[in-house]
C-alpha cells in the first residue's frame, strides 16, 4: 500500500512539474497587442539611447578629422561606450547589434536569430513593411528585433570598392581583416538591433 501511494505522489509531482515547465515556455508565439506595443516602446527606448549615443559621437569625430578619424573611433572605441550606454537602461533591459555578415564576430547571429531574420528577408521582399518583430521566449521574457537598413551614409564602410572611403576602410581592414560587412547597396538588410526584455 506504501508503495502505491508512494508511486501515485511520484507520478502527480512528475505531471506538476512538467506543466509547470510547460508553462514558462509557450508553445506558441502569440502575443496581445497591448504587450507588443509595450516591448516595442521599451526596445526604441534602449536603441534611442545607445545608438543615438553612438551616432552623436561618430558625427562628432567626423567633423573633427574626417571619415578616417570616425572609423578609427567606431574600431577601438565604439564597443566599450555602447557598453558603458547601456548601463543607463532600465533593469532587464539588453541590447546589441547582430547580423549575418559580422565585421566584429562578436556580432554574428547565431541559428535561433538568422532564423529570425529569414523571417524578416521574406516580409521585406514582398513588399511589407517592418517597424519591429516581437518574439516570446517564455512567459515574462521577449526579445525585440528591429531591423538596420543600409542608407547613403553606411556605402562609406559598408558600399563595395567603389563606393567605400579608401581612407576610412584602410583603418577598419587593419582591425578587421576577416571583415564581412561589405559590398552592400543601399537599401539591403544588414542586421538588426536586438532588445532583450524581461518584465
Amino acid at each position: 500500500m506504501k508503495t502505491k501511494k508512494l508511486l501515485i505522489a511520484t507520478s502527480l509531482t512528475t505531471v506538476l512539474l512538467f506543466t509547470a515547465c510547460s508553462y514558462t515556455q509557450p508553445k506558441n508565439n502569440s502575443i496581445d497587442v497591448k504587450t507588443e506595443q509595450e516591448m516595442k516602446t521599451k526596445a526604441m527606448k534602449a536603441i534611442k539611447t545607445v545608438a543615438g549615443a553612438l551616432q552623436n559621437t561618430l558625427t562628432m569625430k567626423a567633423k573633427e578629422g574626417g571619415l578616417s578619424n570616425a572609423a578609427t573611433f567606431c574600431s577601438t572605441h565604439a564597443t566599450s561606450l555602447a557598453k558603458e550606454v547601456s548601463k543607463t537602461l532600465e533593469e532587464g533591459v539588453r541590447l546589441k547589434r547582430i547580423t549575418d555578415k559580422p565585421r566584429n564576430s562578436m556580432s554574428q547571429a547565431n541559428d535561433e536569430q538568422l532564423a529570425v531574420f529569414d523571417e524578416i528577408k521574406a516580409k521585406l521582399a514582398s513588399g511589407e513593411k517592418i517597424d519591429m518583430l516581437v518574439k516570446q521566449k517564455s512567459i515574462n521574457h521577449y526579445q525585440v528585433y528591429k531591423p538596420i537598413m543600409v542608407g547613403a551614409k553606411c556605402l562609406n564602410c559598408h558600399g563595395n570598392d567603389e563606393k567605400r572611403n579608401p581612407q576610412a576602410y584602410n583603418v577598419i581592414s587593419k582591425k578587421y581583416p576577416n571583415d564581412k560587412a561589405i559590398n552592400y547597396k543601399i537599401g539591403d538588410f544588414r542586421g538588426a538591433f536586438l532588445v532583450d526584455i524581461v518584465k
